[in-house]
C-alpha cells in the first residue's frame, strides 16, 4: 500500500478509518439481530457487511458454540489471509471497534497453542511430521522444510500447500507473513547463504520457539526501543543509473524491525543541491524527526542522499501524525519549499532492511 502525499492531501489512513467506521456503524445497527444468530449465519452476516466496506479482509468467529445464539460469547478475528498489503485495514478495523460491542475483537489469526494435524483430500499431515531448519536471507527468517514421512510424487504440491497452512497456524498470521521471507524445500535444493547447514531438522512443534529465539537473539529483534545514543553506519556508492548515492543507516533501529505498531514508513524528500538547501533540509529533518518520534511513536531509520535530493525515512505508529508533523516542520523553516511526502504501510520494513543488510555484509 503506497501513496504519495502533497502537503494538502489527506493520507490513505483517513480512507481506511472511514471504511472501518462504516462497517462498525452497520454492525451496531444490526447488533440485536446479530446476537440472536448461531455462529455460522452470524459470521456470514458479518462478512456480508464487511465486504463492501473493506474488501480483502474477512472476519472469523471463535469462542462461540456451534448451536444456539452467539449472544456475547464470540471473538471476532479479522484476517487478511496472510496478505500484508491488507494488514493496515485489519489494524484499522480492530483499533476502531466500538467500546460497547459485546464481542472481543482481535487482529490476525493467532498462534495455535500446540501441535495439530490435518487431512485434506485423503492425505494426512501433522506438525510433528513437518521438519524445519532456520536461517536468514536479506535480513528476514528463512525456513528449510522437509517431511518425516514419505510423500507420493503426485501429492508433493498438495503436501507443500498443507505445510504452509501448518506454518500459518503455528506461527500466527502476522509473524509468518512479515517475519518469514523465504520458505524452501530440501528436495528443491537450498540457498547456500542462508545458514541452514548450522541446524539439524526439528519438528514444527519444536521449531516455533527456535524461530522466536533466532528472531530475537540472532537477528537482534528485541522489539525494545533502543536507548540513546543510537548507532549509525554510512554507505557510499552508485545507484543503478551510475549516479552517486550516500545512505545513513540507523543500526539501532534493527531492534524494532516488523514490530506491529511500527508498520508505517513515512518519508520526506527535499532538494539538497547546495549548502543553503542542505542546511534547510537538515533543519527540517531535526524538527520533523523529533516531533514524529516523540514518546517513542516512531524512529528515524535511514537517510538517502541521491540526485541532489535528501530523503529521510521514519517508521511510525501513525502516518497521520508523522505527515502532519512534517508539514508543521516545513512551515517553520524560512524560505523552504514543501517537502514531497510519502506514506507506505510496510510491516516487513523491506526498505530499511535493504540498506541494513548492506551495512552488515
Amino acid at each position: 500500500m503506497n501513496r504519495s502525499e502533497s502537503p494538502s492531501r489527506e493520507p490513505s489512513t483517513q480512507e481506511m478509518s472511514a471504511a472501518a467506521d462504516r462497517f462498525w456503524a452497520a454492525v451496531l445497527g444490526e447488533q440485536a439481530d446479530l446476537q440472536g444468530l448461531e455462529s455460522v449465519p452470524f459470521m456470514e452476516r458479518l462478512n456480508a457487511l464487511l465486504e463492501p466496506c473493506v474488501p480483502g479482509v474477512t472476519v472469523e468467529v471463535a469462542g462461540a458454540g456451534k448451536e444456539g445464539p452467539v449472544e456475547g460469547l464470540a471473538r471476532l478475528v479479522f484476517t487478511a489471509h496472510g496478505s500484508a498489503e491488507r494488514f493496515a485495514d485489519v489494524q484499522a478495523l480492530t483499533a476502531q471497534a466500538p467500546a460497547q460491542l459485546p464481542w472481543r475483537v482481535e487482529a490476525f489469526r493467532q498462534r495455535m497453542p500446540g501441535g495439530f494435524g490435518m487431512r485434506m483430500d485423503g492425505f494426512d499431515l501433522a506438525t510433528h511430521e513437518l521438519l524445519v531448519r532456520v536461517g536468514q536471507i536479506d535480513g528476514r527468517i528463512a525456513l528449510a522444510l522437509s517431511f518425516s514421512k514419505p510423500v507420493p510424487m503426485d501429492l508433493q504440491d498438495h503436501a507443500r500447500h498443507m505445510a504452509f497452512i501448518l506454518l500459518d497456524h503455528m506461527l500466527g498470521e502476522y509473524d509468518f507473513s512479515v517475519k518469514v521471507g523465504v520458505v524452501e524445500f530440501d528436495t528443491d535444493g537450498l540457498s547456500d547463504d542462508a545458514g541452514f547447514e548450522d541446524w539439524e531438522p526439528a519438528s514444527l512443534d519444536d521449531s516455533v520457539s527456535r524461530i522466536d529465539t533466532f528472531w530475537r537473539e540472532t537477528l537482534g529483534r528485541s522489539a525494545v526501543y533502543p536507548p540513546e545514543p543510537v548507532r549509525w553506519a554510512a554507505l557510499e556508492g552508485r545507484d543503478a543509473q551510475g549516479d552517486p548515492i550516500m545512505v545513513q543507516v540507523n543500526l539501532s533501529a534493527n531492534a524494532l524491525v516488523s514490530r506491529a505498531d511500527f508498520g508505517w514508513r513515512v518519508q520526506a524528500s527535499l532538494p539538497a543541491q547546495d549548502k543553503s538547501a542542505l542546511q534547510q533540509a537538515q533543519d527540517f529533518e531535526d524538527a520533523w524527526v523529533n516531533a514524529a518520534t516523540m514518546y517513542q511513536q516512531g524512529i528515524c531509520s535511514h537517510i538517502v542522499l541521491r540526485g541532489g535530493t535528501r530523503t529521510v525515512h521514519c517508521y511510525v505508529t501513525s502516518a497521520d501524525h508523522a505527515l502532519e508533523a512534517a508539514r508543521r516542520a516545513a512551515e517553520a523553516v524560512p524560505g523552504m519549499d514543501p517537502p514531497v511526502l510519502e506514506a507506505e504501510h510496510e510491516p516487513a520494513w523491506s526498505d530499511y532492511l535493504g540498506w541494513y543488510v548492506e551495512c552488515r555484509d
